[in-house]
């Protein structure tokens, strides 16, 4: 009786301790998967990015270090986590994932604003370009949400009623200047400027 009562005790350990490997094993392969998830979560962004300025070359996207002291300031303080040169988000209603971006030309220095459109299978189109040299040390970008009525600023003098935005907009700030949101008109399919603030 007392052979069988010890092998069944030992036989109890044995199956203890391959649990505790076997657990221990799979928190260390979760571990891993989440760590690798992350990781290419991350890379892919900064891929989709640098695919997209492989579209412009001689361009770089504006730093932050390009603008002046106060709107730097201002970027930091407000903006601490968003890129101020980039709004990445479905633009058309599409489904896939649009990019708004300020480009600066290496050399010369121009600056422009482009917009891209891109379907599923990652292939971009610009859009929407305009000529920011000008207001490159006060230019920044933010994303505005679908849903978010916009409306021309009273120094326009235009009676045109509110636009309702039918997926993301871009707001297009110069700092202490003016204030213009971009949307997508589904009907004329082509960028449209509200100037929301003077």
């Amino acid at each position: 009786m007392g052979f069988f009562l010890n092998r069944a005790i030992v036989i109890s350990d044995e199956a203890t301790n391959h649990m505790k490997r076997l657990c221990v094993w799979i928190l260390v392969s979760l571990m891993a998967l989440v760590w690798c998830i992350a990781l290419s979560a991350s890379d892919g962004q900064g891929t989709d990015v640098d695919s997209v300025l492989k579209r412009f070359p001689g361009y770089h996207l504006l730093t932050l270090q390009e603008r002046d002291p106060d709107v730097k300031a201002f970027v930091v303080r407000h903006f601490p986590k968003a890129n101020p040169s980039v709004v990445r988000a479905d633009f058309n209603g599409d489904g896939s994932p649009d990019y708004a971006a300020l480009l600066r030309d290496d050399k010369t220095g121009t600056t422009k604003l482009v917009v891209l459109l891109c379907s599923a299978d990652g292939q971009c189109k610009s859009v929407y370009e305009l000529d920011e040299t000008a207001y490159a040390g006060a230019v920044y970008l933010r994303p505005v949400s679908m849903g978010s009525k916009v409306s021309q600023t009273e120094a326009v003098n235009s009676n045109t009623p509110p636009v309702k935005l039918h997926s993301t907009g871009i707001q297009v700030t110069y700092f202490e200047k003016g204030k213009v949101v971009l949307h997508w008109n589904r009907k004329l399919q082509k960028i449209e400027e509200v100037q929301t603030g003077d």
